[in-house]
C-alpha cells in the first residue's frame, strides 16, 4: 500500500511519471496485449450473429471483422463489407492501470496487475465490438439494413454502446478496479488533503 503518496497532487503527478513509462513498455508490446480482446470481441460477434459474421482478423493493431453483408462500390461491383476496428483506441486502460498500481505503490503488484488487465478483456472487445456495430449499423446502414435487420431503435442503441466503448470505458474501467484493489491510498490522500487545508492559514 502506498506510504509516500501524502497528497492527490503528488500522487498524479507520481502517475502521469508511470504512465509515460509503462506506455513505454506496453506501445511495443500492443499487438500481443490485443489477441485476447480481439479473441472475444470475434466470439462475441460469431455467436451473436451467426448468420453474417464470418470470423475476424488481427493485422497489426487493427481488427478486421469478415461478415457476408454484401455492399456495392462503384461501377456495379459487389463486395462483402469487412469494418475495421482500432484496437489501440480501447486497450490503453492497460498502461494507465498499470501506472496507477504503481504509483500507488501496491503490495500484490505480481497477482493484481495481470487480475487487473484480465478485468479489463471484455471492456475492450465492447470496444471493438461495437466499433464493428457501428460500421455495419449505421456507416453502411443504407446498404445492410435489410440484411442484417437493424432497424432504427437498434441503431440508436449501438451509436450509444460505441459511444461508451469508446468516450467512457477505456478511462473509466482501469481506475475503478485500481480503486477496488487501493480504496485505502485514496482515503488516506483525501484525508492528508483535507488536513492539510484546515490548517492552512
Amino acid at each position: 500500500m502506498a506510504r509516500g503518496a501524502t497528497s492527490l497532487r503528488k500522487f498524479s503527478t507520481s502517475a502521469l511519471l508511470w504512465l509515460a513509462f509503462t506506455l513505454a513498455i506496453w506501445y511495443p508490446l500492443r499487438e500481443w496485449m490485443l489477441l485476447p480482446a480481439g479473441w472475444l470481441a470475434k466470439e462475441i460477434m460469431t455467436t451473436t450473429f451467426p448468420a453474417w459474421v464470418a470470423g475476424a482478423e488481427l493485422h497489426g493493431s487493427t481488427q478486421v471483422l469478415l461478415t457476408h453483408l454484401r455492399v456495392w462500390a462503384g461501377g456495379g461491383r459487389v463486395g462483402e463489407l469487412a469494418p475495421e476496428a482500432h484496437g489501440l483506441v480501447y486497450a490503453y486502460g492497460a498502461p494507465l492501470l498499470a501506472a496507477l498500481l504503481l504509483a500507488s505503490r501496491t503490495r500484490g503488484l505480481w497477482w493484481k496487475l495481470p487480475a487487473g488487465l484480465l478485468v479489463l478483456v471484455p471492456f475492450q472487445a465492447w470496444g471493438i465490438c461495437f466499433a464493428w456495430l457501428m460500421q455495419v449499423a449505421a456507416i453502411a446502414g443504407n446498404e445492410t439494413r435489410d440484411q442484417t435487420g437493424f432497424g432504427p431503435w437498434a441503431t440508436n442503441f449501438i451509436a450509444a454502446g460505441y459511444q461508451f466503448g469508446f468516450l467512457i470505458l477505456p478511462t473509466l474501467v482501469p481506475v475503478l478496479v485500481w480503486f477496488a484493489f487501493e480504496r485505502r491510498v485514496l482515503a488516506e490522500a483525501l484525508i492528508e488533503g483535507a488536513l492539510a487545508s484546515a490548517k492552512a492559514p
